[in-house]
C-alpha cells in the first residue's frame, strides 16, 4: 500500500531530509519532488532521525481484552487482518480488487495533482460529508509565519473528491463545499509557491516551530456508505501503542512497484495494505505541541529476498487513513503526512513513514463537526483556531 503526503530523502543512517509529498508534485513520475497542495517543490533540508523499533516482533497485544487475532472480521472484507498481508514484493499496492474498501477512503484532486482522504461524518441537515486528510495538500503558499489565512488556499474549484477503487472501473464525483485546516498550520514560518512547510518534524524549520498537517474537506452529498465510515475518537479508544496492532493502511498514491504507474492521474486506483507495528509518537517538549505522529510498518523477515521495515508511502498517499478494526467499528487512527521519497515499497530497519495522530485534533474536529454553520463560523472566528477556503 502506498502513503501520502512528505517524502524523505536518505543521506546517511537514519537521518532524513523531508520533503512534503501528497499534493503539489505528488503526480510526477520519478516520486521525488513531491510539495504540499498546489505548489509542489522541494521540504526543508533539516534532518530528522526516525524511530527504530527495540524489536520488529513486539508483543501481540490485545483490544479490550481480546487478542488482536481473535477480532471478528469487519462484513465485506473475509479474515481481516489475515487477507491482507502483503504476499509479494507488490507490497507498496497491496491489493485494489475490494470495492468494500473504497467505502473507507476518498481520492482527491488538486488542480493538477492528486492526495487521499477519509469519510468520517455525514451530516444529514446540510446534506454535505466530511473527510479527514492532510493540510499541506490544500496550501498554496504561506505569507504570515503565525497565522494561516484563506488567500494561502487552494480554491474549491480547484479540488474535487472522487469515490471507487479506479478510474478504469468507474469513480463518483463530489464537489467541494470547503477546506478547513487550523490557523497554526506551520507554525513559526513562511514558504512561497513551488515550496513546501519545513516544519513537519520537531527538529525541521523554525524554533518551537509546529506541524499540525490535519484538514478536514467538506463535499456536496452523502458520500458512499455513511454506516461504515471510519470514526473519529478520542485517544483512549486507541490501541496501545509499540504493539502489533493490524493497522489497514489505504491510498490511491503513484506507486513505484511493478507494475509501476508513470501516470498517477491517468491510472487512479485504491491500493491498501495491513501492517502490524503501531508505535505513537507525540511531542510535548515545545509550546503548543503540533507534532503528533503514528508510526506502522509491516516487517519483513527476508521473505522476499530483503529484511525491515516497508516503507509504505508513495507520493499521492497523502492525507489516506491508517485505520483500525475494534470489532465494531473502523477508527481512523492517523492520516499520512511523509515518507521517503523513491522507496515506497523498500525496507529500512527503522520506521520510515509518519502519519499525523488524529486523535490529538480530536477537539478542533468536533468544533467543526458539531457547528451548524462551520463556513462562517470559521470565517468569523467562532471557530478557534480555523481557517477555511468555502
Amino acid at each position: 500500500m502506498k502513503k501520502l503526503c512528505l517524502h524523505l530523502l536518505a543521506v546517511s543512517g537514519l537521518c532524513l531530509s523531508v520533503i512534503a509529498c501528497g499534493g503539489g508534485g505528488s503526480s510526477s513520475s520519478n516520486n521525488s519532488n513531491n510539495g504540499g497542495g498546489g505548489g509542489g517543490g522541494n521540504e526543508g533540508e533539516s534532518s530528522y532521525d526516525y524511530p527504530t523499533p527495540a524489536t520488529p516482533t513486539p508483543t501481540s497485544g490485545s483490544y479490550n481484552g481480546v487478542a488482536y487475532s481473535n477480532i471478528s472480521s469487519p462484513a465485506n472484507l473475509p479474515s481481516y487482518p489475515q487477507a491482507y498481508q502483503p504476499n509479494n514484493l507488490q507490497i507498496a499496492y497491496g491489493n485494489s480488487d475490494e470495492s468494500s474498501v473504497a467505502n473507507l477512503t476518498a481520492y482527491v484532486t488538486l488542480d493538477g495533482s492528486l492526495c487521499s482522504a477519509t469519510p468520517v461524518k455525514y451530516d444529514q441537515k446540510s446534506n454535505t460529508t466530511f473527510l479527514i486528510s492532510a493540510a499541506h495538500c490544500f496550501m498554496y503558499n504561506k505569507t504570515n509565519a503565525t497565522t494561516l489565512t484563506r488567500v494561502n488556499l487552494l480554491i474549491p474549484s480547484q479540488l474535487k473528491v472522487y469515490h471507487g477503487v479506479s478510474k478504469t472501473k468507474g469513480f463518483t464525483a463530489y464537489s467541494v463545499k470547503a477546506v478547513y485546516l487550523r490557523q497554526d498550520y506551520c507554525y513559526g514560518s513562511t514558504f512561497t509557491l513551488d515550496q513546501t512547510c519545513p516544519n513537519f518534524t520537531p527538529t525541521d524549520g523554525a524554533t518551537n516551530g509546529q506541524g499540525n498537517d490535519i484538514a478536514i474537506i467538506q463535499v456536496d452529498g452523502q458520500y458512499a456508505d455513511p454506516s461504515v465510515y471510519p470514526q473519529v475518537v478520542d485517544s483512549s479508544e486507541y490501541p496501545k501503542a509499540n504493539t502489533m496492532a493490524p493497522v489497514l493502511s489505504i491510498g490511491y498514491g503513484l506507486n513505484t512497484q511493478q507494475p509501476s504507474t508513470s501516470n498517477a492521474l491517468g491510472r487512479s486506483e485504491m491500493f491498501y495494505v495491513t501492517n502490524y507495528f503501531y508505535l505513537q509518537h507525540d511531542s510535548t517538549s515545545l509550546n503548543t505541541g503540533g507534532y503528533h505522529y503514528i508510526y506502522n510498518s509491516f516487517y519483513n523477515n527476508g521473505g522476499f529476498g530483503s529484511k525491515g521495515y516497508t516503507a509504505l508511502v508513495c507520493g499521492g498517499d497523502s492525507g489516506g487513513g491508517d485505520l483500525f478494526w475494534t470489532g465494531s467499528k473502523w477508527i481512523l487512527l492517523s492520516e499520512h503526512t511523509y515518507g521517503p521519497s523513491n522507496s515506497c515499497g523498500n525496507f529500512y530497519s527503522y520506521l520510515p513513514n509518519a502519519a499525523t495522530n488524529v486523535s490529538a485534533y480530536y477537539d478542533w474536529i468536533q468544533s467543526i463537526f458539531n457547528d451548524s454553520d462551520p463556513v462562517n463560523n470559521c470565517k468569523n472566528g467562532s471557530i478557534a483556531n480555523c481557517v477555511t477556503n468555502g
